[in-house]
């Protein structure tokens, strides 16, 4: 037994401390302990796997922290590569453009050579020809070429013409691109008839020529597009292949550590705020250990004060007590002696006896002498006697009182070490929860320190701006400042630390000596343990203020030692940046200078379209991406909708054990009510059965009256004599079974009654149980307003919080519009840049054009007679070129706004598949309340159908009793009947005795008339009793009715007031779990020992 007390008072003791204030039946003692058990176990593996789980996120840090700059390497050593694949692939197809141009300018240049050369050739024949003619004419004798000559100045200009005729083919024989001049044919009848000859071939040949020109450049652009596609085609492939093997670029570049640099320094700005408010309340928690301190100190005074106090107590104490030990040794020693001295006087009173009876014996001479001396002897020792008894009194009640004053002194001694016990536990709590937040803010500014070393380095690593650079020098120089000044703020405290403790030892070691002085006397053994005590305190408090700046000392070497190494770092990366720089700027030269020979390269040569397939690819791997995106949306959509129909489950679950319990309710209110209903009906039938049986004993008074009433009137009512002793006989068996009911119904009512006693005893406990709800749920709702009052002042915190959250949102948008402005007039250099470059292509295009031009004039000055020939061909040309190059913009200005077009297309299509989306999940979320409704439906449904069965079987089992009555009812009709036949032949009996007798049947004559007379008012009666009985049945429907909604509603009121009672437990419960894993995982350190 006593076992299994210590096991339940165990089992008690833990369930207070968590909380659970719940009977503990002795039956449940077993279960409750496995289960106690139990949550040991899980909290225990629930603590390890949080270590683990702490351990492995730690790790988890620790390698991408590490990984982190690989995956930046990684990530923009694929982008470098991939810029120079496409760089590799622009200057490839540049070169093939520009080889397939200069092809066809040698091509061109061929054609025209040759062109050229079969002109240079006909010219020379003309020129041999006209040299020829030339001389003949000038060899001739005849001088009247002369005198027309003399006479006629302008024949040499005609002359001149018909000596140089215009070619007439010169535009279908020459093929030169540049030099379009005519040659002049001759004007002789041969030339003409020749040339008329020649004209056909020579256009065929030079179509034929043309048109093999054009196929060659065909098929060379033919190939040149091969080419450019099977390039294209082997960059996809890599790219592919690129992918296959790991994870997208996009994704990579999603993981990027430089990607977000404005979201870092807001967590940057962040955290310092954060380490701005943690170093306040640092010092806010200094200054309170210092006041706690300062308090302890005054506390140590005043009971050392209190002590010396004590012992000064003690000592007057003992001196009292020896004073009164005196007193009473004293007291005792003057008793003894009144006491020696009354034996003496008792001795000399029987003395005086003696000698008077001897005198009396001798003579009575001095009788009257004697007698006197005896009396004022006797008078004096009463008198004495009296005084001793008073002073013995009041020594008595002294030293009560002494012993009173002392226990009450001991009392308040005992209270005070108590008090000073208390004080110094409470102290000694203090400061070990005070070291243990210091230890905890150390760890925490420890990991935010190495936190911001981390980050220094990575932004570092970087290689961002000159900006990026002072604003974390700024950061780092603000930093040595705050430890700068923790430093000293840590002397300070360690200092004044130190002054109080040692004033305090001093002052300690005073009071001790002068306790110990005043002591001396007294207790010598405790003055030496208190003054060995002492001292051992203030070696301990100086040895723990020597750990205590040891420890700062390290730390601020440490610290010293990482701020060196942190410069340096400083010093290392700026060094490597400055040396980055100059890199950079000269390989920005280089590159300018290439750019400037490859812009003297491509004077001559036409851009090239710009290729739209790299845009469509973009806009395929964005339209990929979405449906990626799409794909995840749909998952998360997914498992949100496996979530949601976990919760259902549970809720269904809950639902249903909420369910049993109510039905529980609901069988022990019915079976109240049942046993309620059943002893109002006893009731009411012990009533009856009083009232019937009265009602008889008056009808047995009024037939005993109607008998003497009939027996004048025999002879009218023999006929009616077998009628009237048959309801007689019957009216005695009804008698005889009214009373048998009645006992009956009398062992129903004990029944009843126990049962009654039975229910009052579980009405009684469930009324405890009732209290004990209420007082939980009391204490819960007390609990409520706590967390109230705590949710309120968090959201308070909150609002404080999201304030400064917009302010620095209104800074940063401020940083942003100074970022777009800049990036705006980097955009306008840039544009400024490109427009003095294309300037400069303007200035170089001039320049080559006014090359050609001093070409064209030299060769115009050659060939003045072909200026306008030359003009229109360039005009021509010109034209051709313009139209082309209009042809070509409308072209590509129809291709861009397709792409526009299909873009916006792709744009609405997105946007349809997010409405679409959005309808989707509203859909969802609307059929998901439509089938929370109908399942509440279906739950108040099953509850309204549980409840008609149940009063479908009430009903039926009513309608069993009522059946079972009627029965019985039959059977006792059945029984009156054979009574009745059993009186009727009686009564032919009688009738022969009563020929024979007459006076008996005049007095069975009134009896019957009397019976009958009463049987009618019976009969009355009974069908008012039985019509009162119907209103009673109708009125006790009625409010059975009204009893049954009062009911239902109790039910609504208890099963909200259960649901409300386990939402407490549950948020009862919640928070003892919080606490507790707020108690596990909050770090504990243990407290440093003297």
């Amino acid at each position: 037994m006593s076992a299994s007390d210590g096991v339940f008072n165990n089992l008690r003791q833990k369930l207070d401390v968590l909380g659970y204030t719940q009977t503990l039946p002795l039956a449940g003692i077993p279960l409750v302990a496995a289960l106690f058990e139990d949550l040991v176990k899980s909290t225990e593996s629930l603590r390890d796997a949080k270590k683990k789980i702490v351990d492995l996120l730690e790790e988890k840090s620790c390698w991408e922290l590490g990984v982190e700059p690989y995956k930046c390497d990684n990530s923009r050593l694929l982008v470098e590569c991939n810029q120079l694949h496409q760089q590799n692939l622009k200057d490839r197809e540049d070169y093939e453009q520009r080889n397939f141009e200069l092809l066809q300018k040698i091509r061109n240049l061929v054609t025209d050579k040759f062109h050229l050369e079969e002109q240079c050739q006909q010219l020379q024949q003309q020129l041999s020809s006209l040299l020829a003619k030339h001389q003949n004419i000038i060899t001739g004798p005849n001088m009247k070429n002369v005198k027309d000559k003399a006479k006629k100045p302008f024949v040499s200009t005609v002359r001149s013409g018909e000596r140089i005729p215009p070619l007439l083919e010169s535009r279908g024989n020459i093929r030169c691109t540049k030099c379009t001049s005519q040659t002049t044919r001759p004007y002789t009848a041969d030339s003409a008839s020749v040339g008329v000859d020649k004209m056909p071939s020579v256009a065929l040949k030079n179509e034929i020529d043309r048109l093999e020109d054009r196929v060659k450049n065909l098929t060379d652009q033919l190939e040149f597009h091969k080419r450019k596609i099977e390039s294209r085609d082997r960059e996809i492939r890599r790219l592919n292949e690129l992918l296959t093997g790991g994870r997208p670029p996009a994704a990579l570049a999603k993981d990027c550590c430089f990607k977000d640099v404005r979201g870092m320094s807001e967590d940057i700005e962040n955290l310092q705020r954060e380490k701005t408010e943690s170093l306040n309340k640092i010092r806010e928690y200094q200054e309170q250990m210092h006041e706690a301190m300062e308090r302890a100190l005054s506390l140590e005074t005043h009971n050392k004060q209190l002590q010396h106090d004590l012992d000064e107590l003690k000592v007057a104490a003992l001196a009292v007590e020896t004073q009164a030990n005196s007193e009473i040794a004293q007291r005792e020693q003057e008793l003894e002696d009144l006491q020696n001295e009354l034996k003496k006087l008792r001795n000399r009173p029987e003395k005086g006896d003696n000698r008077t009876q001897i005198g009396r014996r001798a003579g009575g001479a001095g009788d009257g002498v004697n007698n006197s001396n005896d009396s004022s002897a006797v008078a004096a020792l009463n008198a004495d006697k009296r005084r001793l008894n008073e002073r013995i009194n009041e020594l008595t009640q002294r030293d009560a009182e002494l012993k009173s004053e002392n226990e009450r002194l001991l009392k308040k001694l005992s209270k005070l070490k108590g008090k000073i016990h208390g004080m110094q536990k409470e102290l000694q709590d203090n400061v070990q929860q005070k070291e243990q937040r210091t230890d905890e803010e150390k760890i925490r500014l420890k990991s935010e320190r190495d936190f911001f070393q981390k980050e220094y380095l990575r932004l570092i690593s970087k290689a961002g701006s000159e900006k990026e650079v002072e604003f974390l020098q700024s950061q780092i120089k603000s930093k040595d400042d705050e430890l700068r000044l923790l430093r000293a703020e840590l002397c300070l405290r360690q200092q004044e630390r130190l002054m109080p403790s040692v004033n305090t030892v001093n002052a300690a070691t005073a009071t001790t000596t002068a306790g110990s002085l005043a002591s001396a006397r007294s207790n010598h053994s405790a003055k030496s343990t208190f003054s060995a005590a002492s001292s051992d305190c203030v070696q301990a408090v100086v040895l723990r203020a020597e750990r205590e700046r040891d420890c700062a000392r390290a730390e601020l070497e440490r610290v010293r030692c990482e701020r060196d190494t942190l410069r340096e770092k400083h010093v290392s990366l700026l060094q490597a940046q400055s040396l980055e720089t100059q890199k950079s700027q000269t390989h920005i030269g280089e590159l300018n200078a290439r750019l400037r020979q490859l812009e003297r390269e491509n004077r001559e040569l036409s851009t090239a379209r710009v290729p739209h397939e790299t845009h469509i690819a973009l806009l395929k791997e964005e339209i990929d991406e979405l449906k990626r995106q799409i794909f995840t949306l749909q998952e998360e959509n997914t498992k949100l909708r496996t979530r949601n129909s976990q919760f259902k489950i549970l809720n269904e679950q809950t639902e249903r054990t909420l369910q049993e319990y109510q039905s529980k309710l609901a069988i022990a209110e019915r079976q109240l009510q049942t046993a309620d209903t059943r002893l109002n009906d006893l009731d009411s039938n012990r009533e009856v059965t009083h009232r019937e049986a009265a009602q008889l004993r008056n009808e047995v008074a009024a037939l005993k009256k109607t008998y003497v009433s009939l027996e004048s009137e025999k002879d009218k009512i023999l006929t009616q004599l077998d009628a009237k002793t048959e309801r007689a006989y019957q009216l005695e068996f009804e008698l005889k079974l009214c009373k048998e009911k009645r006992l009956a119904l009398e062992k129903e009512v004990k029944e009843l009654e126990e049962k009654l006693s039975q229910l009052t005893a579980k009405t009684r406990e469930r009324t405890a149980e009732l209290h004990e709800t209420s007082t939980e749920s009391k204490s819960l709702r007390q609990q409520i307003a706590a967390l109230k009052i705590s949710r309120d002042e968090a959201i308070a915190e909150n609002g404080r919080l999201s304030n400064e959250l917009a302010e620095r949102q209104a800074e940063i948008l401020t940083l942003k519009k100074k970022l777009k402005d800049s990036n705006f007039e980097i955009e306008q250099l840039k544009q400024q840049l490109r427009q003095y470059v294309a300037e400069v292509k303007k200035a170089e295009d001039l320049l080559t054009h006014k090359e050609k031009e001093r070409e064209e004039m030299l060769e115009h000055y050659r060939s003045l007679s072909h200026d306008a020939v030359i003009l229109e061909g360039n005009n021509q040309s010109l034209e051709v070129e313009a139209a082309e190059h209009k042809r070509q913009i409308t072209e590509l200005e129809d291709e861009i706004k397709a792409l526009k077009q299909e873009i916006c297309s792709r744009n609405g299509l997105i946007a349809q598949l997010e409405d679409k989306l959005t309808a989707l999940n509203a859909q969802n979320a609307k059929l998901e309340r439509e089938l929370e409704d109908a399942l509440d439906e279906q739950h108040l449904l099953k509850v309204d159908l549980a409840a008609r069965k149940e009063l479908c079987d009430k009903l039926d089992v009513e309608r069993d009793k009522l059946n079972a009555e009627l029965t019985e009812l039959n059977e006792i009709k059945r029984k009156l009947e054979r009574d009745n036949e059993k009186l009727r032949a009686d009564l032919e009996k009688s009738s022969n005795g009563q020929k024979v007798s007459s006076e008996t049947l005049e007095e069975l004559l009134t009896k019957t008339r009397r019976d009958l007379e009463e049987q009618i008012k019976v009969d009355s009666k009974l069908s008012q009793e039985l019509v009162r009985q119907r209103q009673q049945n109708d009125d006790l429907l009625r409010e059975l009715d009204a009893e049954r909604q009062r009911r239902h509603q109790q039910e609504t009121l208890a099963q909200e007031y259960q649901i409300q009672n386990q939402e407490l437990r549950h948020n009862l419960t919640d928070d003892r779990f919080r606490q507790a894993r707020s108690r596990d995982q909050s770090p504990r350190y243990p407290s440093q020992t003297l």
